[in-house]
């Protein structure tokens, strides 16, 4: 139940599946068993956010199925060109939009059924949460700068195989001199990260229907101290300048498989 897991889901679910119908239908399944896998859900509160899960895709397939048709429109119609900094910026900002909404939904789906966490059930979270997060730390090298470097550009490739099938030479090299591998600070991320998990559990330990979950959706900036959220802020431009660059030097097969996987989640999405 996080914004930020939603987006990544949002963003893996139009990338990697050529049966895009398939996994649309399956959305609620899909995206409770990647909620579970990090919280660590009791079964009955599980089956209580798969019911919620279910009551926000009956409501996306209505209306918000089609905004989010038009927004792929819009991007597909500017990623058939170059583009700037400001298309990026438009591009991740309408999805986050998307996304904040979709998630407020659930919040208030989930916070209208659940039965509440007892102190126990929230201690256990909050220790899967913390394995989690060190496992991830573990995994990209923090403390280690060559290996925190290598995830990062393994992790960013194998992002941009799924989108256009393949790095060619002139992407490899934008990504390795991009300041969003040579400036990224990791170990900041992961203090956001824990930031926003408190706040998560904070927010599931209140019975009030959803509302304190629901503005944990709204504002993921919010509390973020000064100098943290401008260099946050900062790393966010870099990544979408990078990917800004990256698209930008697409050969013709490369864009031409990105406006099919568009072209695919589309027709999904205006299908009646």
């Amino acid at each position: 139940m996080c914004s930020r897991w939603l987006l990544v889901s949002l963003l893996c679910l139009l990338a990697g599946c050529s049966a895009a119908s398939l996994v649309y239908m399956n959305a609620p399944t899909l995206g409770v068993l990647r909620i579970d896998a990090a919280l660590g859900l009791p079964s009955l509160q599980r089956d209580q956010l798969a019911d919620a899960a279910t009551a926000v895709h009956a409501w996306h397939r209505q209306q918000p199925r089609r905004e989010l048709a038009a927004l792929l429109r819009e991007a597909r119609r500017r990623l058939a060109g170059p583009i700037d900094q400001a298309d990026g910026e438009w591009f991740v900002g309408a999805a986050e939009e998307h996304v904040r909404e979709v998630g407020e939904r659930l919040a208030i789906e989930f916070g209208s059924r659940v039965t509440p966490f007892s102190p126990a059930d929230l201690g256990r979270m909050a220790k899967r949460l913390v394995q989690r997060r060190e496992e991830f730390a573990e995994e990209i090298g923090v403390g280690d700068p060559e290996r925190e470097r290598a995830s990062r550009i393994e992790r960013i490739e194998d992002a941009i195989d799924d989108w256009l099938g393949s790095v060619n030479r002139q992407q490899h090299a934008l990504v390795l001199a991009s300041r969003a591998v040579t400036d990224f600070d990791s170990a900041l991320w992961l203090d956001e990260r824990a930031r926003r998990e408190q706040w998560l559990l904070d927010a599931l330990a209140m019975t009030d229907g959803g509302e304190s979950l629901k503005r944990w959706f709204s504002d993921w900036r919010r509390g973020r101290g000064e100098a943290a959220a401008a260099t946050l802020d900062e790393q966010r431009g870099e990544a979408i300048a990078m990917w800004v660059a990256v698209l930008n030097a697409a050969d013709a097969g490369q864009r031409e498989r990105l406006l099919g996987r568009l072209s695919d989640w589309i027709e999904v999405f205006e299908d009646d």
